[in-house]
Order: structure tokens, then sequence, then C-alpha cells
């Protein structure tokens, strides 16, 4: 047996002795959830009912608070966002995020994320895997991918670690069951013995082989240094450097074991465990670590309403279901209009009994009552459900005693906060999966290679990396490369779900404002899924004005700029001149008030009627000065005017060319949408 298998066990008996009494009550919350008609009652309660013939009825409660928690979770999708740091690129960083959005597309990751989050909520933990596979059987290029842990029992963390996240896990295990002669078959040549007892996988076969994944991180030391030039790099012999460190290298090497060698040996990309928990209510009670499930709190008020419901039920089976009482002999000389009292108008008896006594007409029985403690007991025991949950009526969608809609809404904002925790550690521990994405992209993505990515409008599009660039790529976006990222998680609606809500927004606004159609139909198309609702929506901005539209960055014309400052001159003349035109209309204004003073004498007249003429000469010659100017600013702005509508033209020349060259380059088998003349 090899020093690592045996490090391995001993590491493994550690961490599940760990785990047991955790994974213990996790079990014990999944069968209680189950339908097994003895999962909602205690053993003895059982037996007892079971030997005496009496009824033992379960009549889950839990199950709606589960579904209403789990599917709430469903309905937000978490999204991975990548931030870059001081030192990294906003480009590169948004290609990893594309990146990473693929991944888990191709991954079906909303499937893993949901079933770690049921299982948190059903059983208190559940877990989430990242691994690395080949993109394709023809090639050699890998990808990475996030799986579905379908049994959180096979998995074991590092039992020091503290974590909600696992990131401070140095370890960790992945259990698998298989046939002894699938074992023999893929592992020829090597013992078949189990890693450890089938007590740790409850559904192993007798003849099964447990084999284990063992994750280890390796640390190792190394310096680095700072050269005379600013370099950073790690130090080597002979050469100087300003300052000088010591810095951790991390490894994971993975292992798969069986119980006395090792099977497989090989290194994990990146520097991080692929294996992340999503917990529940976790706390810490004098060192312990606990971990609740939704319906830990809640199991004995459902045995307590399963008891009084088949209480009520077995008193109600013993009282008389008879709908009349009389005395032997009575009625039956009539006992055909007997047989089905309520078609009889009357109904025939005798006054004595066979032996002849008087007695009182037959009694119509009461009904049997329902015993009021026994429902009050089974109501209370309702109750204590939703208040060990923290969930009410309204919180499931029930009419309860609220009576305004804000009311209503407060109280299931207060239902979604009581089970808050279980959504909030499913994105901490998303957010985790999208580090371990992002810290391993530069390992596997390590070529210069395409790469398929979805952009954030879920948009998919091929991109070049570490040197490859596709077609109407600007630059090639370097992986490899150091830099640093951070990772966050957005939660809400898919962006699916987000332009079917803008859609009908625009839908509801333009139904009663019609108007609004000339101002944001592009907008309302453009969110549509509907086939052509794109086309649609290019087609109505045509016909918008443009003063709603975006702007547009225009090219540098070096002729336009140079019209616009012939006219921009143009203006400031024509200001200059106004402003002469105004002194000497102010001048004329106190040359007219003079000559009133001057008519007056005869003596003056003639010199006053020289000063009139020449103000009138100096007026006539400021108006046609003016209306040159004027003139000359008209036939620049008309041939800027002429210049637009030339470049416009050759704008629309030019798309309707660039739609011509894309027809032609259409494949043979598809249909072109063109209208034939009749």
């Amino acid at each position: 047996m090899s020093d690592i298998v045996d490090s391995a066990k001993e590491e493994f008996k550690k961490d599940s002795e760990y785990w047991e009494d955790i994974y213990r009550k996790a079990r014990e919350d999944l069968y209680f959830l189950s339908d097994a008609p003895d999962a909602q009652w205690s053993k003895d309660d059982l037996k007892a009912r079971q030997r005496s013939g009496r009824p033992v009825l379960t009549i889950d409660q839990l199950g709606q608070y589960v579904n209403q928690v789990v599917n709430d979770i469903r309905k937000n999708t978490p999204s991975i966002e990548v931030i870059p740091d001081v030192d990294g690129a906003i480009e590169e960083a948004d290609v990893q995020q594309d990146i990473i959005r693929d991944i888990l597309y191709n991954s079906e990751a909303d499937t893993c994320f949901d079933v770690a989050a049921a299982y948190a909520v059903k059983s208190s933990f559940g877990f989430i895997r990242v691994d690395t596979s080949y993109v394709s059987d023809r090639s050699f290029d890998q990808q990475l991918k996030v799986y579905t842990v379908h049994d959180p029992a096979t998995c074991f963390l590092d039992s020091d670690s503290q974590s909600i996240t696992g990131d401070d896990a140095k370890h960790c295990f992945i259990l698998d069951c298989i046939s002894k002669d699938a074992f023999e078959e893929e592992h020829p040549g090597k013992k078949a013995v189990s890693f450890c007892s089938d007590a740790n996988i409850k559904s192993a076969a007798k003849d099964d082989i447990v084999i284990a994944e063992y994750f280890k991180i390796k640390v190792k030391e190394k310096k680095i240094g700072v050269t005379i030039d600013g370099l950073i790099e790690e130090v080597q012999d002979g050469v100087e450097y300003t300052k000088e460190r010591k810095v951790e290298v991390k490894t994971i090497k993975r292992y798969l074991l069986s119980g006395e060698e090792v099977l497989e040996s090989t290194e994990f990309v990146g520097e991080n465990l692929p294996l992340v928990p999503v917990f529940g209510n976790q706390m810490w009670i004098d060192g312990d670590r606990e971990i609740h499930s939704l319906i830990r709190k809640s199991k004995d008020a459902q045995r307590m309403f399963n008891y009084w419901k088949s209480l009520e039920t077995e008193l109600l089976q013993k009282q008389p279901r008879a709908t009349f009482m009389y005395a032997a002999g009575q009625i039956e000389d009539f006992a055909e209009a007997w047989e089905d009292p309520d078609k009889s108008p009357a109904l025939p008896y005798k006054p004595t009994d066979v032996a002849g006594n008087p007695v009182p007409p037959p009694q119509r029985l009461d009904p049997p009552m329902i015993p009021a403690g026994i429902v009050n007991a089974a109501r209370s025991a309702s109750e204590d459900i939703k208040s060990t949950i923290g969930m009410y009526a309204a919180s499931l969608g029930q009419e309860s005693n609220e009576v305004s809609g804000v009311a209503i809404q407060r109280r299931n904002e207060e239902g979604d906060t009581a089970t808050y925790h279980f959504s909030d550690n499913l994105n901490k521990s998303i957010a985790r999966v999208g580090k371990i994405l992002r810290d391993a992209i530069p390992y596997v993505y390590d070529t210069p290679r395409f790469v398929s990515t979805i952009g954030k409008e879920e948009d998919a599009k091929v991109v070049g990396i570490n040197g490859a660039m596709a077609q109407d790529q600007k630059q090639t976006f370097n992986l490899k490369a150091a830099g640093g990222y951070k990772t966050k998680v957005i939660t809400g609606a898919s962006y699916t779900t987000q332009r079917q809500e803008a859609a009908n927004f625009f839908n509801n606004v333009v139904v009663k404002n019609p108007e609004l159609m000339s101002v944001m139909g592009d907008l309302l198309f453009k969110n549509m899924d509907f086939a052509g609702s794109e086309a649609m929506s290019e087609r109505m901005k045509k016909y918008i004005d443009p003063q709603y539209q975006d702007d547009e960055e225009e090219e540098y014309d070096p002729e336009k700029e140079q019209m616009t400052s012939v006219i921009e001159e143009g203006q400031k003349l024509i200001g200059e001149q106004q402003d002469q035109i105004d002194g000497l209309l102010a001048e004329l204004k106190d040359k007219d008030s003079e000559l009133e003073i001057k008519a007056e004498s005869e003596d003056n007249k003639k010199q006053a009627d020289e000063d009139k003429y020449n103000i009138d000469l100096m007026k006539l010659r400021a108006d046609k000065e003016k209306a040159d100017k004027e003139h000359q600013f008209k036939m620049a702005a008309l041939e800027l005017k002429q210049r637009e509508l030339g470049i416009k033209e050759m704008k629309e020349r030019r798309d309707v060319e660039i739609q011509v060259n894309q027809t032609n380059e259409q494949p043979e088998n598809v249909e072109l949408d063109i209208e034939t003349p009749n």
C-alpha cells in the first residue's frame, strides 16, 4: 500500500468522523420528506397504532414550504460577473466573463445550482463540482465544465475548513461506486479493493468497489524579486534585485485511489479545489459546526399534525354512522320503504316492539361529531410548522388575515427574509465557482485557439485568444497574461426574462399612448422574441425622429470641418457688422433730433437737409454691406448642406452594396425572402 493511500485514508477517516453527525441528520431530513409510510412517524407510535389496527395517516405539510423556497431560487438565476483589478484589462475581463457564461451554458449549470440548492434546503448541504473535459472526440483542446453532484453524501470536504464556501479547504474526497467487472475493465492488473466501507455510499451493492478521487493542495515556496529595470520575476542566480520576498505556489494534485494503490495521478488546473459546498443555515456551537435544513426544526410539529389527524379519523370511525334508531319489530313489515328513507314521503312503523310492548317512534340520529379539541390541536400543529419555518399563508399565495396589498406584500417579504440565507449562501458558492473558473481559464485556454463565447445579451460568437484572430476581430486576447480579476454574483431574472418584461412594458405603454410608437417603436420590436423582430426594429428606426435616437459617432471630414469654420467666421462678421449698424442707427437718431431743432430756424434748414442726405447715404451703405454678408453666409450653408446630402447618399449606397454582397454569400440551400413582381 502506497504512502499516498495511507495518508489519504488517515485524512478521510478524520473527515468522515467529523461530518458523520451532520450527514446522518441530513439523511434523516431527506427520508422525512420521502413518501415512505413511516417517514413522518416515530417508530414507537407507528408500531403501537399498527398493532392495534388504528389508522396511521401522513398528511405532508412541509413539501409546500420546501418547494416554495427552492422554486423562488430557481426563478432568480444568478450570473457571474468578472471585474478587473488595477492591473487587469477591461476587454480581457469581458472576454473571460463571456467564456464563463458559455461554460455555464454548455454545462447546464442552472441544473447544477438548482440541485445543490434543493439539497441545502431539504437536508442542509449540497455540492457543485468543476472539472475539465475535451472539446470533442476529435480535439486535444480542453474546456472547463460545471457538474451536478447528485448525491452530496459522497463528497467530503476538509474537516479543518470553516468557510461557508470551502475556500480554505486543503483537500477533499469524491467517492464513486462501480461494479467489480467495470473496475477490472477500467483498471486492468489492479486489485479490486474498496477505498472505504460501503457504509459511506448507501446505494453500493454487495460486490461493488468504492473508489475515491482525492484532491490535495501542495504548497511550494519560491522567491520573487524586482530587477533594476523594475521587472518582477523569479529570483535567478547572478541577477541583482532591488527587492526580494517569498511567495507560495499552489498546485492541485489529483489521485484516483482504490483501497490499496493509486490508480491514476494527475494535476488539476488552477490553484483551487474543484468542489464547492452549498450550505443551509450554518452556525457554530462550542466549536462544533451545525448546519440546519429548512425542515429540521419543523419535524416534530409535522409528526403532531399527523398524529392528531389520525386520531380524528379514528374517533370518527368509531362513531355510529346509522341514520335512524328503532326498536326491533318496528319497521320489519315496511322494509321496502325504510331501505331508502329519503325517497319515501312518509315512513310507516309499528308502535310496538316484537313483544308487543309500546315503544316511541324511530329517532333520527345526529351525524358523527368532529371532536373540536382534536381539530384545534391539528390546527395548532399546522401553525407551529409555519412559525418554525418562518413562512406564513401570504408566502404561499394563500388568503390570510391581511387586507391591503401592502400588508400582503410585507408578510410575503417577511417569509422571504426568514429563508433568505439559503439563496444568499448559494450566491456565495456560485461566486466561488466563478473564481475557480476564472483562475483555471489561463491554464485550460493556454494556446492560440478559437473559443465560443456568450455575451451579456445571450448573443453567441467566436473569439480568437492567445494570438488567434477571428473574422472582424480587431485584437486578440491574451488570457495567459498576468492580470488581476475579481468575480461577483448578480442575482435576478435571466436576460431572456428581462427582455420579455421590457417588451411587456413597452407594449403596455404604447397601447395607452399610441403616439409613442413614433418615439420608441424600435425598442419595442428589439425586445420581442418572434421571428423578424430585429428586422422590424431596424425598419422602425427609419421612421423615428433622429433627435430620439442615439447619436452615432461620425468620421472626421476635413472639408466639412473647413466649411464649418467658414460659416462660423461668417456668423462672427455678421455679428460685428450688426454692431456697426446698431451704432449708426443710434447716431442717426441723434442726428434726427438735432435736425428737428435746426428746422425751427429758416437759416439752418439748408444745412439740415444736407445732413439728412449724408445720414441716409450712410444707412444705405450699411444695409448693402449687411446684405452682402448674409448672402455669403447663405451660400456657405447651402454648400455644407449639399456636402451632407452627398455623404448620406454615399453611405446609403455603401449599405446597399454590403447587403447585396451578404445576399450573394448566402448558402444555396437558404431561402431568401425576396418579393417577385406579379
